[in-house]
């Protein structure tokens, strides 16, 4: 059986969170002997500093020669798994242009015909995404949906679906409640992060992605709060996507006075910030599906202090402490809330910080979550399901013809 996943955003860019997800799931569909390949564009969430070709070499990528057309296609190999990419010179979603998608879609087209998968993965509802579906279909190829963005409003994505794939009930009932669908959970796919031999011990409450969705404006509270309360809190920011510094400069709160902060940039490799992790802050405002993070620090045995918002709850389970935001926030996330709405964030940090007893419960509870979520356990009925969706659309073309 044979799978292609497309989509705009480059599959190996490591600032993109669907990207990281996709690319791990391709990986254990291939060891599970799924043959697997992604096509996708030279497009980042959040591009290097550097050109378009250093970008695109960043990834690993090789240029590939094709005989009697330009040289424009690039291959990565992960694992088992080949990743091709169209090389654009525009590197984000929005510059992206109208031209660079048709070359893409042109590409995308001589796959479908000289790769002859048997399924069409993809996630997205541009153009691009809806004109590939269609023409996949024509092609008796199955065509499957991977929703965990809870922005989808339109049901013209989902037009040529056949089937849809999400990573959580929480999304599952999200689009059960707003279009009826009956989503498949299939569950998170991680690898667990490695620690490097030099990492440095566990110290830090740890927040990644600094940007208004993810909870900045809470997390600068509860620095705030700590830094005049609770001395053993040091906090380590991961600058992923979003800038710490972007959210200071919006909200005049500087957080360069306070030595209880420490900031890195994009990590290509999270094991040694995992290493130097202690509590994971997860503060999503928004309805984060599965949020990575969360599964990876199980992984560690990192006790997570999460919000009530969605996919989080169920991924960490018993093993993380689970907190309603506050509501304004919720309605308006770039909202500075008062000191006093980090109080529980801060008290429940002084727990796990200050009483080993109760921190080494909720590690111990992570390392048996972390079980829960192996993929063997999943992998067979997703596989057999794949095999099972094959074979009904064969049969539908069957009938047409």
């Amino acid at each position: 059986m044979k799978l292609l996943f497309s989509a705009i955003n480059c599959t190996l860019d490591t600032s993109n969170g669907a990207a990281i997800s996709i690319r791990t799931f391709l990986n254990f569909l291939s060891r599970y002997g799924v043959e697997c390949r992604s096509l996708s564009a030279n497009v980042y969430d959040r591009p290097g500093q550097g050109s378009t070709l250093q970008n695109l070499m960043s990834t690993g990528a090789l240029p590939v020669q094709e005989p009697g057309l330009p040289q424009t296609l690039w291959l990565g190999i992960d694992g088992e798994v080949q990743h091709y990419i169209e090389y654009t010179q525009h590197m984000t979603q929005r510059d992206f242009t109208v031209e660079e998608e048709q070359t893409l879609y042109n590409r995308a087209l001589r796959m479908l015909d000289t790769y002859q998968p048997d399924i069409l993965l993809l996630y997205g509802s541009r153009r691009y995404e809806r004109s590939l579906l269609r023409k996949a279909r024509e092609r008796g190829i199955a065509t499957v949906f991977y929703l965990v963005h809870p922005g989808y409003r339109k049901l013209e994505a989902f037009t040529h679906v056949d089937h849809i794939f999400t990573d959580t009930e929480a999304t599952r009932q999200l689009f059960a409640d707003r279009f009826g669908f009956n989503c498949e959970v299939i569950g998170k796919f991680i690898d667990k992060p490695v620690a490097p031999a030099n990492a440095r011990p566990p110290e830090y409450v740890t927040f990644i992605n600094p940007s208004s969705e993810k909870g900045v404006t809470l997390f600068l509270r509860i620095v705030e709060l700590a830094a005049a309360t609770l001395p053993e809190a040091k906090f380590l920011v991961v600058e992923s996507r979003s800038k710490l510094s972007d959210a200071e400069q919006r909200t005049g709160i500087d957080l360069s006075r306070y030595p209880n902060l420490t900031r890195v940039g994009l990590q290509k490799d999270m094991g040694a910030v995992f290493a130097a992790t202690k509590v994971l802050l997860a503060l999503s405002l928004w309805h984060d599906s599965g949020p990575r993070v969360s599964v990876e620090a199980l992984s560690m045995g990192i006790p997570a202090v999460v919000t009530n918002r969605g996919g989080l709850p169920e991924l960490v389970g018993n093993a993380g402490i689970v907190i309603d935001p506050p509501a304004p926030l919720v309605k308006d996330h770039w909202l500075v809330p008062p000191r006093t709405d980090a109080i529980p964030w801060v008290e429940v940090l002084r727990s796990l910080l200050t009483d080993n007893e109760v921190y080494q419960q909720y590690r111990q509870a992570s390392f048996e979550r972390w079980r829960e979520h192996d993929p063997a356990l999943r992998l067979p009925r997703i596989v057999a399901g794949l095999e099972e969706l094959v074979r009904d659309v064969k049969a539908r073309a069957t009938v047409k013809a």
